[in-house]
């Protein structure tokens, strides 16, 4: 433990708590009242209440120290959980990207026209012509450099002064065993500076090799639109991509974190460490990527900084604005969102109050027999002392309050960043498949077998089918189709029936009217016959003649839905250790209509309906928002996030497909939730009362609460309150009335439920935890079970109603009222006072005082 401000904190608080305003106000808050505990234990020992009132400071310190760990340890779990799921996203993204480029360069060194210009026949301008149109379509590439076999450089997309290369990744690309060479690092045939390459070799049909292909990644433009999209306005972190070595090779801000800068004590994995940059501190998350497919990218990780003076301000107040404020109450009082330790914290700070408030209470009524000259005084400070108890107990409940809401903030802030991620995972993915769609639209075989059809061409189509569908493997089959809609060629061979048929659907109208080989279409997310009608997407894009002048068929490449959607779904949702989704949460994609497109819930299929809320249906492209819902009795954290689109895909390129991404995390069952939180003690400064009416006398009354009644019993019949510890219940028999027994002062008492006996039959009431201890004779004869203790006010003689006028009921517990008690926002209504004499007749009690005692003493006053 470290010591803070006279505060013991845990370690991982250590040199961060400062940092912390909202923690710190709440120590200054309470330290301000600990200087009033002082003045008042002084005052105290004036009124013999001092050794009561050191206990209850000693614990309001004790507590403070747990309240501050708590608020410090979780304001630190929100921080470090929000910038680890930026982190997270950042890297994630960057590999499911990078794996399509594994696949790109697989399929592009086996193109026709590569070979065939490669072997000698076709013009250099033409193939750097349609390595233009290929980054047209695939934006992603800075450059495409073709070798001769002997290195030199046969043809490119971009501009440099090198004719050829001796770099070691060319001889990688043509020995490799594996289906594509991953390299960083300088490259003498590109710029200066560190490139992200992707290679492979290029070979005849007969295997001979002709040459290597390189695709150059655009890394630096594509983790500025990953972080940008992570990094909102007003945020200050900073993210980054590592390499191996823990270098920066990407960066949110080149300036504060420069490329090349090597972190070494982030090569591993790091979960809040702070780390110290350019004399600054910083609160540091570092991640690896999780595989995706089987690729787990160049072994980087992804690097998320925080400065600290900057890390802890709370930024809740957005995410909980649309949080409806009683299911947020109901959430927050949920017995299993947050640890024991920290639900036990207001328990404590009750139960340290409730022992303050009988303490004064008990004072107060020891106060009407000592006839002291200083009584007034004993019991103003009486008061002050409770009063100060309860302001205590007041920051603890509204920084409890806070606490509860940043947690359940962090949960809404998990539950957006995970709906944004699977969002954006799928406009990236559906992104590759309209370029892919595109592209194989301009292969050669394919634009000349279509034009002049034969046995032979379609056979070979099929084949550069079935091999472009080995190297992507998110398609479920890949069909070639004529300007009639007939198919001619598929890459499953086992869907051989579709060769001769004609595709119906709808999109392959749109698809052979595209007038340009940008364009594309896709089909709306439903049930297809080409995917054993499940629902699924199709991509397609027309195919046109050589010479380019007219459109010869299209090619449709049907996505394999199921799996893929589902992995995305499943990437979104928090795991277990045991890699296992979280218990009870999902994640859906719906149409703006709240239309089910996929789901990880049997509850809601493709094809059901969503409930969404206004504020989910009506978000804008790129927007998000959090929500707490109730769900089949289930409360949960909703994050949604609208499609954003990618690059030019459903941003410029005039298509237009609203994908909404819902999680949902469980927060607990609304039976749970709705238990009613027990009342506020109501013991306070504003409560003393005093009636006094034409100089007659006035009586103490101690006053309790049971169930919704207000009721008192004078003071003088009372010996004190005190805790239901060590009651023991009396088991069998059939007396509903008896709550169990006692020792009180070296006697065995009875403690009975007050409310059965005020209502025969009433439950067992379940917040009673004050025992009365009445007297007769000054004798303790009975303890009474009561809710909780009220004020002992001061009552004029004359303002008791007596009830014997409008009862004639001899045995009413009841003999007089005080209205005209309540006050602007108060609880109280009429005091009913209780005759002790006739609660004893009533059970037969043998500490009977003379009959008619305490009501021939109240008629007097009449």
């Amino acid at each position: 433990m470290a010591i803070y401000k006279g505060i013991e904190i845990d370690e991982s608080l250590a040199g961060i708590i400062r940092h912390m305003q909202g923690v710190e106000d709440y120590r200054e808050g309470l330290g301000n009242l600990q200087g009033a505990w002082d003045i008042l234990s002084l005052l105290g020992q004036l009124t013999g209440s001092a050794t009561e009132m050191a206990k209850t400071r000693e614990a309001f310190q004790r507590l403070t120290g747990d309240l501050l760990n708590h608020l410090g340890q979780e304001t630190r779990r929100k921080a470090v959980a929000d910038l680890r799921a930026k982190t997270q996203s950042s890297i994630d993204i960057l590999v499911r990207n990078l794996f399509e480029r594994t696949a790109d360069i697989g399929f592009l060194s086996a193109d026709d026209d590569i070979r065939e210009f490669l072997l000698g026949s076709g013009r250099r301008d033409l193939m750097e012509k349609r390595f233009r149109e290929y980054v047209d379509k695939y934006s992603v590439y800075s450059d495409i450099v073709l070798f001769a076999a002997d290195g030199n450089i046969a043809a490119r997309l971009g501009e440099h002064p090198a004719a050829a290369s001796r770099h070691r990744l060319l001889d990688e690309a043509r020995t490799t065993t594996a289906p594509y060479v991953e390299y960083f690092g300088p490259a003498d045939f590109l710029p200066a500076g560190q490139h992200l390459l992707y290679a492979y070799r290029v070979a005849s049909d007969s295997g001979a090799f002709l040459g290597v292909l390189a695709l150059s990644f655009r890394l630096a433009d594509e983790m500025e639109g990953v972080f940008a999209k992570l990094i909102g306005d007003g945020d200050f972190s900073l993210l980054a991509t590592l390499d191996a070595d823990g270098r920066v090779v990407a960066s949110s801000s080149t300036i504060q974190l420069p490329l090349g800068t090597r972190l070494e004590q982030c090569r591993q994995p790091t979960h809040g460490a702070l780390l110290r940059l350019a004399g600054r501190q910083y609160l540091a998350v570092s991640c690896p990527a999780h595989s995706y497919q089987g690729y787990a990218g160049p072994g980087w990780l992804g690097l998320g900084l925080l400065p600290l003076e900057f890390a802890f301000e709370r930024s809740d107040s957005a995410l909980l604005s649309h949080v409806d404020g009683a299911a947020l109450a109901a959430v927050t009082q949920h017995p299993t969102l947050f640890s024991d330790e920290l639900r036990r914290i207001p328990e404590q700070a009750e139960a340290i109050q409730e022992d303050l408030n009988r303490s004064v209470w008990n004072g107060s009524v020891r106060q009407v027999d000592n006839g002291q000259g200083n009584a007034s005084f004993a019991k103003t400070l009486l008061w002050e002392i409770a009063d100060t108890g309860r302001k205590t107990q007041a920051v603890f409940e509204q920084s409890i309050g806070n606490l509860h809401e940043t947690v359940v903030a962090a949960l809404l802030q998990n539950g957006v960043s995970r709906a944004s991620f699977a969002i954006d995972v799928m406009d990236r993915n559906l992104y590759e498949r309209a370029n892919d769609c595109r592209w194989w639209a301009l292969n050669a075989t394919f634009r000349r077998v279509l034009t002049d059809p034969d046995a032979a061409g379609t056979a070979r189509c099929a084949e550069i089918l079935h091999y472009i569908n080995g190297l992507y493997t998110v398609y479920d089959n890949l069909i070639l189709f004529d300007a009639q809609g007939q198919v001619i060629a598929a890459s499953k061979p086992e869907a051989g029936g579709l060769v001769g048929s004609h595709l119906n659907e709808e999109w392959v109208g749109r698809c052979l009217a595209l007038t340009s080989s940008q364009g594309y279409v896709f089909s709306r997310f439903a049930p297809s016959p080409l995917y054993g009608n499940r629902p699924t997407y199709i991509y397609s894009a027309a195919v046109r003649a050589p010479d380019g002048n007219r459109v010869v068929g299209g090619i449709a490449i049907v996505f394999d839905g199921l799996p893929q959607i589902s992995a995305m779904l499943d990437d979104a949702l928090p795991h277990g250790a045991n890699g296992q989704p979280a218990k009870d949460s999902m994640a859906l994609f719906t149409q703006r209509d709240g239309k089910m497109l996929a789901s990880t819930d049997p509850r809601y299929p493709a094809g059901s309906t969503f409930p969404l809320s206004s504020v989910q249906s009506h978000l804008e492209h790129g927007e998000h928002s959090a929500d707490i819902i109730l769900l089949d009795g289930d409360y949960y954290a909703l994050g949604a996030a609208m499609s954003a689109g990618y690059r030019e895909y459903k941003t410029s390129d005039g298509q237009i497909d609203e994908v909404l991404a819902l999680t949902l995390l469980p927060l607990g069952q609304a039976s749970a939730s709705e238990k009613i939180a027990r009342r506020s003690a109501s013991i306070s400064a504003n409560g003393r009362s005093r009636r006094v009416g034409n100089g007659s006398d006035a009586i103490e009354i101690a006053t309790f609460y049971v169930g919704t009644q207000w009721l008192g019993i004078p003071a003088s019949d009372v010996a004190e309150a005190i805790g239901t510890e060590a009651m023991t219940p009396i088991l069998g028999g059939n007396n509903d009335l008896l709550a169990g027994v006692k020792m009180y002062r070296g006697k065995l008492i009875s403690i009975l439920y007050l409310q059965r006996l005020l209502t025969p039959g009433a439950p067992i009431p379940e917040q009673a935890c004050q025992i009365v201890v009445v007297r007769t004779k000054n004798k303790a004869c009975i303890g009474l079970l009561v809710d909780e203790l009220g004020e002992i006010p001061e009552v004029a003689r004359e303002e008791i109603q007596p009830v014997s006028h409008v009862t004639f009921e001899t045995d009413s517990l009841t003999i007089g009222v005080v209205d005209g008690m309540r006050r602007a926002g108060d609880r109280h209504g009429m005091l009913s006072i209780i005759a002790v004499d006739r609660l004893c007749q009533r059970i037969g009690c043998r500490c009977l005082p003379e009959p008619g005692d305490t009501l021939m003493a109240l008629t007097e006053m009449n």
